[in-house]
């Protein structure tokens, strides 16, 4: 950490995964991370932090209790390492329910839903994306995967860190295809999702609920930002998020779940906030809320942006524009451009990289010689 002018350790006192999370979302790597004890060895110089206790509610690990900066009872040998790098994900809807693929050998592959893979493994999984211990298995609901199947008979207690930690028939080692993959959901009530609908981008847009199986909007009556931060952090992208305007994304249809909704901003889930009967009435779809889980506070969102072919935080560059999605030419786009990039997609900061992997021969080119000066 940067203090006073000077660069300084962290002591493992009291460290965990959720501070590790709050560290890595503002390194813009999203709310992933895990304690990797003192893998990287001691420092030198000053340990600015010691006892650093985060409840993983904080938006920067510099507001999480701790005692002081310089005060400190522990040596160089306790400095802490971190891992922003998660070696599982879920392809599906949304971040928080899909089917699991873990990242191995330098490949992404499935899992089999077979052989002792239960609730206590997904909620592993899900401990391991930021969501708690919390998560459910929805057998093969996001369907078959390609390439590698890297894991057959996962058991967990439930207790672990990672599902790597779990008991296992080693890498690659299956009698199981494709049709077997394993989908996991992390929400806490696995009936009920949430999504943000509107430009494209996932951490921006109309708030919609999905409950007994029909897809309905939530009334604004009530709603605060710290709804907008349990929104938020259901979606993975931590605990961020605000109400913004509706207009900027268009009002819904159909039903509306939810009215008059209280949130402490701690909940796991928009469905533990005390709210009023599902199926409101007396509410018109002019007053639908829209949410944005970035980081920025701007009143005006930008245009949609996401990224293709690699990850949600690394890929080809696409824009929205009269309701197609293009590319971005690279002349003159330079690292001041992606961080703008990276900015209106709610991380800290972002680079240019090599397009090798992220080709496409087809769709509209949007945007040619982009020149930012850094403020936008």
């Amino acid at each position: 950490m940067f203090h006073n002018g000077t660069w300084g350790t962290v002591c493992d006192d009291y460290f965990n995964d959720v501070a590790a999370r709050i560290v890595c979302y503002m390194l813009g790597f999203g709310y992933v991370g895990h304690v990797i004890g003192n893998r990287y060895g001691a420092g030198s110089g000053p340990i600015w932090l010691d006892d650093i206790q985060c409840s993983g509610t904080e938006a920067n690990v510099f507001s999480c209790p701790n005692r002081g900066w310089g005060n400190h009872i522990c040596a160089h040998d306790e400095d802490v390492s971190l891992s922003c790098y998660n070696e599982v994900r879920l392809i599906g809807d949304s971040r928080s329910k899909g089917r699991l693929e873990v990242y191995h050998n330098g490949t992404w592959g499935t899992v089999c839903n077979s052989n002792g893979f239960t609730d206590a493994a997904a909620s592993v999984v899900c401990y391991s994306l930021g969501y708690g211990y919390v998560g459910r298995v929805i057998g093969n609901a996001f369907g078959a995967g390609s390439g590698r199947i890297w894991l057959e008979s996962v058991r967990c207690n439930g207790t672990e860190l990672s599902i790597v930690n779990c008991q296992q028939n080693g890498w690659g080692n299956h009698s199981c295809q494709h049709s077997d993959d394993v989908s996991v959901s992390c929400i806490a009530n696995s009936a009920e999702a949430v999504v943000l609908v509107g430009v494209g981008n996932p951490r921006v847009g109309r708030l919609e609920v999905f409950h007994a199986n029909q897809w309905g909007t939530v009334c604004d009556n009530g709603f605060t930002d710290a709804a907008a931060r349990v929104v938020c952090y259901s979606l993975g992208f931590g605990y961020v998020g605000r109400k913004v305007n509706i207009s900027l994304f268009g009002m819904g249809e159909g039903l509306i779940w939810f009215h008059n909704i209280n949130c402490t901003g701690a909940e796991q889930h928009i469905s533990k906030c005390s709210h009023d009967d599902w199926e409101v009435y007396n509410c018109k779809h002019r007053n639908d809320v829209a949410v944005s889980c970035t980081d920025n506070t701007s009143t005006t969102l930008p245009t949609g942006v996401r990224l293709v072919g690699g990850s949600s935080s690394r890929g080809r560059l696409e824009v929205l524009h009269s309701g197609v999605w293009g590319t971005v030419c690279d002349d003159y786009f330079t690292a001041t451009e992606g961080r703008i990039v990276c900015k209106i997609m709610g991380f800290a900061t972002g680079i240019k990289v090599a397009n090798i992997d992220y080709i496409i021969d087809k769709g509209p080119i949007w945007l040619d010689k982009l020149r930012c000066n850094g403020k936008e």
